[in-house]
């Protein structure tokens, strides 16, 4: 054989072989098997969610096997074929559940072998449900807040009415109160008025028996005459203060008796002299004689 063709040939089988090495390693990381399916089983649901084809079906948390069809049989039925290993038992009571998730491939098929002890018959289609996705939960929990709200508005809406009712109450009672009181406290205002009235009839007669021109009169003069006495007091003053200064510097009679230190002491001994001589006389009365001259 040529080698050129040799060349070609062993490229085709390496390329031929790395497909299909591709698809063997696709088909595995997707769960596929090359061996025939060692049973099936069949559940009919009425709404299957977002369950496809090749999806998991767990036992008990296990994967087991998977989705291998999905056939709609008309509206609220569908039929899901389910590839399974042979050693499984499934029991005449077997159930299924489908698992939705937010995500299409992360639906599974939850399956329960059952309890039973009768075998499952062949071509026996298992009973499937749908569980509660995460959509359907949400809008459970919002019923649920719904009737929650209501509840709470209800509450609500009955505790304002019994404060509106106790306020209204309060009201009512404090305007009775006022009614009853009213017309005395108007009463006891209309005789404050009138008895101010009054006091104000005589002050006004007070004011216009006082002779108030004379009162002011007198008044003025009374000012004049203080103010004229202040002038005499501080015109004395101001002598007073000479008449000291000059005392104070000697002049003047007053002012040499004042600062003359001699006229003291020859008033003190003319004193002393009179003194000795009154004492003289009282002892001895006739001693002085008397002696009259004619001329």
């Amino acid at each position: 054989m040529d080698l050129h063709y040799q060349k070609e040939i062993t490229v085709g089988g390496l390329v031929l072989a790395g497909i299909g090495l591709f698809v063997v390693g696709t088909m595995w990381l997707k769960g596929a098997t090359f061996k025939a399916p060692g049973r099936v089983a069949i559940v009919e649901f009425a709404d299957v969610g977002t369950l496809k084809v090749d999806n998991e079906v767990a036992v008990s948390g296990v994967v087991m096997g998977k989705v291998s069809e999905v056939d709609f049989m008309g509206p609220g039925r569908v039929l899901v074929t389910l590839s399974l290993p042979e050693q499984l038992d499934l029991r005449a009571d077997a159930t299924a559940k489908v698992e939705s998730s937010i995500f299409a491939s992360g639906s599974r098929l939850l399956l329960d072998p059952g309890h039973a002890p009768q075998p499952l018959p062949d071509g026996a289609v298992i009973p499937g449900a749908t569980d509660a996705g995460l959509f359907a939960k949400g809008a459970v929990l919002a019923d649920r807040a719904d009737s929650v709200m209501i509840g709470l508005q209800a509450i609500a809406n009955q505790k304002t009415a019994d404060e509106l009712t106790r306020t209204l109450q309060n009201l009512s009672s404090v305007l009775a109160t006022m009614n009853t009181r009213l017309p005395r406290t108007m009463s006891e205002a209309e005789k404050t008025m009138v008895a101010l009235q009054a006091l104000s009839r005589r002050l006004d007669s007070t004011i216009a028996a006082v002779p108030v021109a004379n009162a002011v009169e007198r008044a003025d003069t009374l000012a004049r005459n203080l103010s004229d006495m202040s002038l005499q007091l501080r015109t004395t003053g101001a002598r007073l203060d000479t008449l000291i200064a000059r005392m104070n510097a000697g002049q003047g009679t007053l002012g040499k008796f004042a600062t003359d230190t001699s006229f003291y002491v020859e008033a003190r001994q003319t004193m002393e002299s009179m003194q000795r001589l009154i004492d003289e006389l009282a002892k001895n009365p006739g001693k002085i004689s008397v002696q009259v001259k004619l001329f």
